[in-house]
């Protein structure tokens, strides 16, 4: 049994506290209220279903991060040694958090949060789930929080050492992403002219913080996920290597 607990881990049924990896739950308060309300509401749907914890470490305030999966007795083993899927999917897959993916695992978890972004499960109902970038108010709120916005480049500029795309006119108070510009042909792909970028539709996930305006720092192409239109999504580092 677990339930979701105010500080965005998982109680278990022993006591503990679990902060899964490869997914960031939201936390109860600020503006994160309504998400939280959602989530723990999709928690409450695993609740019957017993765990099996992977390696685990421990944080300062003594909560385990790690893995788990579902031990789902109707599915047969898998390579975890566990029987069901991954816990982190479940979560995502439900509207319970938000995908973190590493770059092993990018797709699966994605297409499981579309889905349930799709069908405004748990936190997606929430109106705040996926601020705009344009909302300078509501992204500021979210400043020391885990978020997902979505929105198009206005423009791109590139320093020796940092690469920022700006969502607005002024830089001093409208949302920007960073990212080394060694990291650029990471996210985007290789030979991919900076300058194109402008006018794309992106979703960029992190933790939003104030820097002038709100802004967030990518370093994985996982984190950036370029909207092609309303049906079709593509993932900044699968588009790169087509180009």
């Amino acid at each position: 049994m677990v339930q979701l607990e105010d500080d965005g881990s998982l109680r278990l049924s022993d006591g503990r506290r679990l902060v899964p990896m490869q997914v960031v739950l939201p936390v109860r308060f600020g503006a994160d209220a309504p998400l939280w309300a959602g989530a723990r509401a999709a928690v409450s749907n695993l609740a019957g279903v017993p765990l099996r914890l992977g390696a685990t470490s421990t944080d300062r305030h003594g909560r385990l991060i790690g893995a788990a999966w579902l031990d789902d007795t109707s599915a047969g083993q898998n390579e975890n040694g566990s029987t069901g899927e991954s816990l982190a999917l479940a979560l995502v897959r439900a509207g319970a958090a938000y995908a973190d993916p590493t770059p092993a695992c990018t797709d699966s978890l994605l297409a499981a949060e579309d889905a349930a972004r799709r069908t405004a499960r748990g936190l997606w109902q929430a109106a705040g789930a996926r601020p705009g970038t344009t909302d300078i108010e509501g992204l500021s709120a979210r400043a020391g929080l885990f978020s997902v916005a979505e929105g198009r480049i206005l423009t791109v500029g590139v320093r020796r050492d940092r690469t920022y795309l700006n969502f607005g006119d002024s830089w001093r108070q409208d949302f920007t992403v960073m990212m080394a510009t060694a990291d650029f042909a990471t996210i985007f792909g290789h030979g991919l002219d900076p300058a194109m970028l402008r006018g794309t539709m992106v979703r960029v996930r992190g933790v939003v913080r104030e820097q002038g305006g709100p802004a967030m720092v990518v370093k994985t192409a996982a984190a950036v996920t370029r909207l092609v239109d309303d049906d079709t999504e593509r993932s900044a580092d699968r588009r790169g290597k087509r180009q």
